[in-house]
Order: structure tokens, then sequence, then C-alpha cells
């Protein structure tokens, strides 16, 4: 028993690294950058653009607007 679960702790540590490693983890410093980043926009400042200038701005997670 205690084989079997030092060999699945040893499986699952070993495929995690190799799963994970193109994917970084930084939900605090995407959530800042995105929500109060200086390159977004809000609803607001989006409605008083005019048409052309809208098409080059697009909606984030944190419902601000952000160039494509």
């Amino acid at each position: 028993m205690r084989r079997t679960i030092r060999w699945s702790v040893v499986a699952v540590v070993s495929l995690g690294s190799v799963v994970f490693q193109g994917c970084p983890i930084d939900l605090l410093g995407g959530l800042l950058s995105n929500c109060l980043g200086g390159d977004t926009i809000s609803e607001r400042e989006y409605d008083d653009l005019n048409i052309l200038e809208q098409l080059l701005y697009e909606e984030n997670d944190c419902d601000r607007y952000e160039r494509r």
C-alpha cells in the first residue's frame, strides 16, 4: 500500500511539472494588469469613442476595454 502511494505521488509530481511547465500561474498579476492596467479604458470611455475607434478595442474579463 505504501509503495503504491509513493509511486503515485512520484508520478503526479513528475507529470505535473511537464504538463504545467508552459502554463505559468500568475493570477494576481494578470488580474491587476487586466483590471487596473494603464492601457485599459472603462465602459464610459469606450462609449465616448466613435465607431471606428471602438473597433480597435475589445472587452476583457474585468469588463474593461483594451486594445486588440
